[in-house]
C-alpha cells in the first residue's frame, strides 16, 4: 500500500460509482442478489468506520470501463 493511499467511506464510494449507499453494501454482501465478487473489499478503520482504498475503487471503475470497451469492439 502506498503511504499516501486515501481511504474513502461508503458515501464517497457510492458517489464515485453513481449508485446508492445501499447498493454499495449489497455488492459486498455474498447473500444478496447484487453481490459482486470482483467488487473491492471494505475494511474496518475503527469500530464504527468502514472504508475502501481509493485506488481499488478507481481500479474497479477502470475494469468496468475496459469491459464495456471490449464488449463494443
Amino acid at each position: 500500500m502506498n503511504k499516501s493511499e486515501n481511504i474513502i467511506r461508503v458515501k464517497r464510494v457510492a458517489e464515485r460509482l453513481g449508485i446508492s449507499v445501499a447498493a454499495v453494501w449489497n455488492k459486498t454482501n455474498p447473500k444478496h442478489r447484487s453481490y459482486c465478487p470482483d467488487f473491492p473489499k471494505p475494511f474496518k478503520v475503527s469500530t464504527n468506520i468502514t472504508g475502501w482504498l481509493e485506488s481499488e475503487i478507481t481500479a474497479y471503475i477502470e475494469m468496468l470501463a475496459a469491459t464495456r470497451t471490449g464488449a463494443q469492439s
